[in-house]
C-alpha cells in the first residue's frame, strides 16, 4: 500500500502539487494561535516526535483492545497528514502501516513547520473547506491571520468532525 502511493505520486510531487494551490497558506500568515490549538488538541508532543508517538499509539492499542473495536487513534499531525495526502479513512492496520511509513519519508524530508504548514492546507474543514484559508473565509469571511480566539477554537473542533462539528452545524454565531 505505501510502495504504490508513492509509486503513484512520489511525496515531493505532492507536496509540490498542495504547495501550488490557490488558497495555500503559509504560517507567517496564520495567527499562531491557531497552530498553538490545533497542536494542544491534535498532537500534544508533535516537534518532539519522529512521526509517530509511541505513547499515543500504545494508549489507543489499549482502549482498543477493551473496548474490543478501534475506538481511539493515536495519529500524529504527520500521521493525519500522511492519511489525507494518499489513503482513505478505512480502519484497516494495513492502511496504518503504510501511513506510519509515509510520515517517517515526511518526517525525513521535512521540517515540523513544513508539515504543520501542509497539514492545515490539506485538512476538511467539513462544507468542502480544505484548508486553514477556505474555512476562514467561507465560515467568518476573515482571512487566517485575522482569527479571534472564539473562531480558532471552533474551526480546531471543527477537525474533530468536520461533518458534524463545523461552525454551521453548530449554529455557532460570530460578530465579525
Amino acid at each position: 500500500m505505501y510502495q504504490t502511493a508513492l509509486k503513484d505520486k512520489p511525496l515531493t510531487e505532492y507536496v509540490n502539487e498542495i504547495k501550488s494551490r490557490e488558497n495555500y497558506t503559509t504560517l507567517d500568515d496564520i495567527n499562531p494561535v491557531f497552530i498553538n490549538a490545533l497542536i494542544h488538541s491534535e498532537d500534544t508532543r508533535f516537534y518532539s516526535h519522529p512521526g509517530f508517538d509511541l505513547i499515543s499509539l500504545t494508549r489507543a492499542f489499549v482502549t482498543n483492545i477493551k473496548e474490543g473495536k478501534k475506538a481511539e487513534g493515536g495519529s500524529t499531525i504527520t500521521q493525519q497528514l500522511a492519511k489525507n495526502m494518499y489513503f482513505t479513512f478505512e480502519k484497516k492496520y494495513e492502511r496504518k502501516i503504510a501511513e506510519l511509513l509515509v510520515a517517517l519519508e515526511l518526517e525525513k524530508n521535512y521540517s515540523k513547520d513544513e508539515i504543520i504548514e501542509l497539514y492545515v492546507n490539506i485538512i476538511n474543514f467539513g462544507e468542502d473547506c480544505f484548508g486553514i484559508k477556505t474555512a476562514s473565509i467561507h465560515y467568518f469571511n476573515k482571512l487566517p491571520s485575522e482569527l479571534n480566539s472564539a473562531e480558532i477554537d471552533a474551526l480546531v473542533y471543527t477537525i474533530k468532525s468536520p461533518n458534524n462539528y463545523n461552525p454551521n452545524k453548530l449554529n455557532l454565531s460570530f460578530s465579525n
